[in-house]
C-alpha cells in the first residue's frame, strides 16, 4: 500500500516539476521577446532620426534639426528607456552613447563627420547581437 502512495506522490511531483520547468521556460521566452522588441523599436526610430538630420537641408520645411524642441525627440526617449529596462547595463550604455552622438549630429543640423556617431552605433549593434544571439 505505502508504494502505492509513494508511487502516486513521486508522480505529483514530477507534474509539478515539469510544470513549474515549462513555466520558467516560457518566463524567459517572454522576456527575450520584450527585450529583441525593446532593441528593434530603438533601432528603428534611431535610424528615422538619423536619417532625417542626414538629409536635411535648408529648403526642407519646419525646423533644422538643431531648432529641434525635446519634445520632438520623446519617441528617441521612451524608446531608451526601454532598452535600459530590458537590456544589460554594458547594451544600455552603448545606446545612450549612440543617443548622444545622435544628439550631437542634431546640433550640427546632420553636418561634418559622422565618425563617432558610427562608431558609437556600430558598438551597440555588436553588443545588442550579442545579446540576442544573432550573428
Amino acid at each position: 500500500m505505502w508504494s502505492v502512495v509513494l508511487g502516486a506522490l513521486s508522480a505529483l511531483a514530477g507534474v509539478a516539476l515539469t510544470q513549474i520547468m515549462q513555466g520558467r521556460r516560457e518566463a524567459q521566452g517572454r522576456f527575450y521577446d520584450q527585450r529583441r522588441e525593446a532593441h528593434v523599436e530603438f533601432l528603428k526610430i534611431f535610424d528615422r532620426y538619423w536619417n532625417s538630420a542626414a538629409h536635411h537641408t535648408s529648403y526642407d520645411e519646419g525646423p533644422s534639426p538643431s531648432e529641434l524642441e525635446a519634445d520632438n525627440l520623446i519617441a528617441l526617449y521612451n524608446h531608451l528607456l526601454a532598452v535600459r529596462i530590458f537590456a544589460s547595463t554594458t547594451t544600455y550604455r552603448a545606446a545612450d552613447k549612440a543617443t548622444k552622438e545622435l544628439m550631437a549630429f542634431f546640433k550640427a543640423d546632420g553636418k561634418g563627420d559622422q565618425g563617432k556617431l558610427e562608431s558609437a552605433f556600430d558598438e551597440y549593434l555588436k553588443l545588442m547581437r550579442k545579446e540576442l544571439g544573432v550573428k
